[in-house]
């Protein structure tokens, strides 16, 4: 550090000082007797401040560049890594993270701004002057929600002339551009071979201008898959073969958040399971639970399966399950092809399962798809106390804030344990919010949400032959979660994570080891998170396609990798047989240390 100049140094302060800046000088500027010219000149300033900290972190790079020739000694070289350091390290601070955020949000400001201006000119009468504005506010935004609101009793004055209808028209545009719904037809047992094209081609053209985690596929050919699938979704003879070929689409990229689904219609067809669960443990696929009780006469807990219709298990999940599995990571596709799918099918079709029992004793059984689920499970957002005054809450999903509500309902009986299991080893996500607020329960700090991108590319850039691929910054997402609490839980904390552990389970999670708050024991998780964009395909069907892109705020990657455990534990075939959950014992003899 002591080869850096102050002179270079300096202006980096000015850098993380300029939100505080830029808002301490418009407040002085727009007192009652402040002139408009003030404010333009306070902006002004902080703008300076802002562009004389940026060409000093320019400096230190050329500074370093001037260091680091071909023929630099070891001193320079490590004096201009240093010096390269420095700058990143006011790149990536979090006031800086903040300054590209307000930075956006003031910009967007300016259609406000103007629409407030043009709203006094339309009560002044001058309705020459609104309509010029909504006219030249439509070749840089168009808001389709603001349809509503102009339609209002406040635009009567307006609302019979030709400009404005024009502009009403106008907004719809986004809708239309943006999800496509005249491509949204309803379902039919063989939808047309237009329908069919136009499904796969919106699938399609919106991967290729949203899909943010190509980086996860280098090698896939996007444009080449595309045209294969052409000749495939042409010779289907039906919606059901259409969605057949579509659902093997969107595992090509390997995101667990990027899905095609079939029409409601052909539910029953492709989804029925029996009432069954299952998992792969170690090389074998085990029955873990039966969750009907006339099948739990004949099948029980921890009977291999060995076979399905015939074919060996293994084989029938790589040939029957794989395909269709949209997954992320290797521990999440086993959990697709091995637990959600592996019995999946048409509901008016028995399935043979080849079984083996604990004494090795093979045998055949039948079983129907879709029958009642009459076998109770644990109650939701299950909590008890365990031996040595440990706290347990099975936290199910984020879904809603259920789990927040019964923390918050049994933080009394928390606060008295001697230690805290937090599970979230069956959480399959939902809103991150949902999971801030539980710690919030836990650390007095604030809670740190995802590092969170969204793609962007420039199509004057295209044009000119050269097209960027570049993750922005999404706006306002890397504030921290903060709320005050009446109490906070500050003894030992244990989460339980593993492979089913996805989406917003994986952002807690991530917040978690961020604070520092505890112990994380299980294995790994399904490594998918993200905010995928919805739209509906033709026949009924529907597809989503991750559009955010999240990682830990100092940049390490768990999308496409898992956050691992601390410790990791697994269960073997012996543990399941027996009933013995050796995660949850390894948390209880942790926090009875």
């Amino acid at each position: 550090m002591k080869n850096i100049c102050i002179a270079s140094a300096f202006p980096l302060r000015l850098l993380t000082a300029f939100p505080l800046l830029l808002a301490c000088s418009i407040s002085s500027a727009t007192d009652s007797t402040a002139r408009p010219a003030d404010i333009k000149t306070k902006v002004s300033e902080s703008v300076q401040a802002v562009t004389q900290a940026l060409n000093g972190i320019q400096q230190l790079r050329g500074e370093a560049s001037s260091l680091s020739k071909p023929d630099a000694s070891k001193e320079d070289l490590q004096a201009a890594l240093a010096k390269v350091k420095l700058a990143l390290s006011a790149i990536d601070s979090t006031e800086s993270q903040n300054l590209a955020s307000d930075a956006n949000r003031f910009r967007g400001r300016r259609f406000d701004y103007m629409f407030d201006a043009a709203m006094l000119e339309l009560r002044l009468g001058n309705k020459v002057a609104f309509l010029n504005f909504l006219e030249s506010s439509q070749t840089w935004v168009l808001i389709p929600s603001l349809k509503n609101y102009l339609t209002t009793p406040a635009f009567a004055s307006v609302q019979d002339d030709p400009r404005f209808k024009a502009y009403l028209k106008l907004a719809e545009l986004p809708a239309k551009m943006g999800r496509a719904s005249v491509l949204a037809t309803p379902y039919k047992d063989n939808i047309s071979n237009a329908e069919k094209i136009a499904g796969l081609s919106m699938f399609w053209s919106e991967v290729k201008r949203s899909f943010v985690n190509f980086h996860n596929v280098p090698d896939l050919d996007w444009d080449k898959l595309y045209l294969e699938y052409l000749d495939k979704v042409t010779q289907t003879r039906s919606t059901r073969e259409y969605y057949q070929v579509m659902m093997q689409l969107a595992p090509q990229l390997q995101d667990g958040h990027t899905n095609i689904y079939a029409p409601d219609e052909l539910q029953d067809v492709f989804y029925s399971r029996p009432a069954l669960a299952t998992a792969l443990v170690g090389k074998n696929v085990l029955v873990t639970r039966v969750l009907n009780q006339q099948l739990a006469q004949k099948i029980q807990r921890g009977d291999e399966i060995i076979s399905i219709d015939g074919q060996p298990v293994h084989e029938y999940a790589a040939s029957k399950v794989a395909p269709y599995a949209s997954s992320s990571t290797p521990q999440d596709k086993t959990v697709r092809m091995y637990s959600y799918g592996l019995l999946s099918g048409d509901q008016s079709k028995s399935i043979r399962l080849g079984l083996s029992d604990a004494a090795g004793k093979e045998r055949v059984e039948v079983v129907s798809r879709g029958q009642d689920r009459d076998v109770a499970g644990e109650p939701p957002f299950d909590f008890k106390m365990l031996p040595g005054d440990i706290a347990y809450l099975a936290v199910d999903h984020f879904e809603s804030d259920a789990g927040v509500k019964k923390l918050e309902s049994v933080m009394p009986s928390i606060m008295k344990a001697k230690g805290l299991i937090l599970d979230i080893r069956a959480n399959g996500g939902g809103s991150s919010l949902h999971g801030a607020a539980i710690l919030s329960f836990l650390s007095k700090k604030p809670v740190p949400y995802a590092y969170s991108t969204e793609r962007q590319e420039s199509n004057l850039m295209r044009a000119q032959g050269d097209l960027i691929l570049l993750d922005t910054l999404r706006a306002g997402i890397s504030k921290p979660y903060t709320k005050e609490r009446k109490e906070v839980y500050t003894g030992p904390v244990v989460v339980l994570a593993g492979a089913k552990s996805f989406s917003a389970a994986e952002d807690f999670l991530m917040s978690f080891v961020t604070l520092q708050r505890g112990t994380v024991i299980g294995s790994a998780t399904a490594g998918s998170t993200g905010m995928p964009m919805s739209f509906k395909l033709p026949g009924g069907g529907s597809a989503r396609i991750c559009v955010k892109h999240d990682s830990f705020p100092d940049g390490r990657e768990f999308v496409g990798k898992g956050i691992a455990p601390d410790m990791e534990v697994v269960p073997t075939v012996a543990d399941i047989r027996a009933g013995r959950d050796v995660v949850l014992d390894k948390a209880v003899a942790v926090l009875s240390k």
